[in-house]
């Protein structure tokens, strides 16, 4: 994965991310969340739940979208403004949407510095009462084979251009089912 910042722009139009396949269906169930504050249709949870299950036992992945449904809402509530999502199914993703993984990855990896920089990006004001719903929800993706990598808290940084400077990330990704959202 290639990032370049330039600080001229608004960070959710500089920063390009581009999700590994797997992950695509657990932000896929964000997503779908922010359509079903305009719609109230639970049924537009079915597709990502479905992809998730190619991933995961289909229980796990009924658990993911639960867990995920209930810390969008606390997530949002916090924030007081949606989430800035690309479309369902697209492998490229939004700054909202890197920092949410990042903050859920890390929370119970990495320690709370990428924690807490991907939160106060995200305008979460407390991480406390989001704890069990983000250790639930790593928990079920561990038993499967989704891969996403947690970043360093300096590759996090650089990366959302949070340094003053152009800067260029590389990060290669590979698969390998020990490492799920382990870095």
């Amino acid at each position: 994965m290639m990032t370049s910042v330039d600080r001229s722009f608004n960070r959710h139009d500089a920063v390009a991310v581009l999700f590994h396949p797997s992950a695509v269906p657990v932000i896929d169930v964000f997503r779908s969340l922010g359509s079903l504050e305009d719609q109230y249709d639970l049924a537009l949870l079915d597709s990502p739940e479905t992809a998730l299950s190619r991933f995961l036992d289909p229980g796990l992945a009924k658990g993911i979208v639960s867990d995920a449904l209930l810390l969008a809402f606390s997530l949002t509530r916090q924030r007081g403004r949606p989430f800035h999502f690309r479309p369902v199914g697209s492998r490229q993703g939004s700054v909202d949407e890197y920092c949410l993984l990042t903050m859920i990855a890390a929370s119970h990896q990495v320690g709370p510095e990428v924690t807490q920089e991907a939160a106060f990006v995200l305008d979460v004001q407390s991480l406390d009462p989001l704890k069990p719903l983000t250790g639930e929800i790593i928990r079920q993706i561990d038993l499967g084979t989704i891969v996403f990598q947690v970043p360093s808290l300096s590759d996090f940084r650089a990366m959302l251009g949070m340094d003053d400077a152009r800067t260029d990330v590389i990060t290669e990704w590979r698969f390998d089912p020990a490492l799920h959202f382990k870095q």
